[in-house]
């Protein structure tokens, strides 16, 4: 004789319950995985857009050039030369290789000059906001020497170092330096005591709360400044190049103009153009790289 089990119909609701939830499950893991690849997607689209815009300024921007000096008869086109004369002086020095020569002395002083510039501006503006003895002593000068041009300091750059490639470094180093140094000390200095406290009770050191707390609390600080930075690297290439230079895009401008060869003047300054432009494109792709919590403005 055999009796009906009770306990079956209880496992089988059990199990349809337990199936609904993996069912609901998947259903919210398929919902954020649509989510993201919409995101993606509008991403994507907007990126287009924006890069076609700006390949559209570009291209209104060199017409407008073009026409200029057609359509305003005062102007003297020997020395406002349209983009095709610029771009007709450029062919010879690219096929020579003249360009690239100058172009790859003026990255390397600019970029080691920006390197040197960053690590002691972000060594000095933590340690002039982390110590206050030091903060105190060094205030005056920094503050005092951050108001002086770095153009005031070529002809004591020559003097001291010659007219090789250390003045222009230093020049360009010296430049670098104050932008990143003031925004590093102002971000770890205005870090959120509260935060600090938060670390110390949970065990960290100084070392720890440096580097997990502070320098992440200023990051949006340092940022700013470094991108700074990079402009002004640019700006002070140009006159640390001028000051006794036998290579390199300022020296090419100030040769066209000894030479009254206004087109090469003007290949300079679309390239010092360009160079600025994709360093801070650069700048903003590496930061989204490390940073992708963070948010720049472009």
């Amino acid at each position: 004789m055999s009796f009906p089990s009770i306990a079956q119909p209880e496992l089988g609701a059990e199990g349809r319950r337990q199936g609904g939830a993996a069912a609901t499950v998947a259903d919210t893991v398929s919902l954020a995985e649509r989510f993201q690849q919409d995101s993606e997607r509008q991403e994507r689209s907007r990126r287009r857009g924006r890069i076609a815009l700006n390949l559209l300024g570009v291209a209104l921007f060199l017409l407008a050039w073009e026409a200029i000096p057609h359509v305003f008869e005062w102007i003297n086109p020997a020395l406002f030369p349209p983009p095709s004369k610029v771009l007709e002086a450029a062919i010879p020095l690219i096929r020579s290789g003249e360009l690239f020569g100058h172009i790859g002395m003026s990255l390397l002083r600019a970029i080691s000059g920006f390197v040197i510039a960053l690590v002691l501006g972000i060594s000095v503006g933590v340690l002039t906001a982390r110590i206050p003895l030091l903060q105190y002593v060094s205030e005056p000068v920094l503050h005092g020497f951050r108001s002086v041009p770095s153009l005031a300091v070529v002809p004591l750059a020559v003097l001291w170092f010659g007219i090789g490639e250390a003045p222009k470094v230093a020049l360009i180093a010296w430049g670098a330096f104050f932008p990143i140094w003031i925004t590093t000390f102002i971000g770890v200095r205005d870090t959120n005591v509260v935060y600090l406290r938060s670390a110390a009770s949970l065990g960290a050191g100084r070392l720890q709360q440096l580097f997990l707390v502070v320098l992440p609390a200023a990051l949006p600080f340092i940022l700013a400044g470094v991108r700074q930075a990079l402009a002004v690297s640019l700006v002070v290439l140009v006159a640390a190049e001028l000051s006794g230079s036998t290579q390199g895009i300022a020296y090419m401008m100030s040769l066209g103009h000894q030479l009254f060869q206004v087109e090469i003047m003007f290949i300079g300054l679309v390239l010092l153009g360009v160079f600025g432009f994709l360093a801070d494109r650069l700048f903003l792709l590496v930061t989204r790289k490390l940073f992708p919590w963070y948010h720049t403005v472009s």
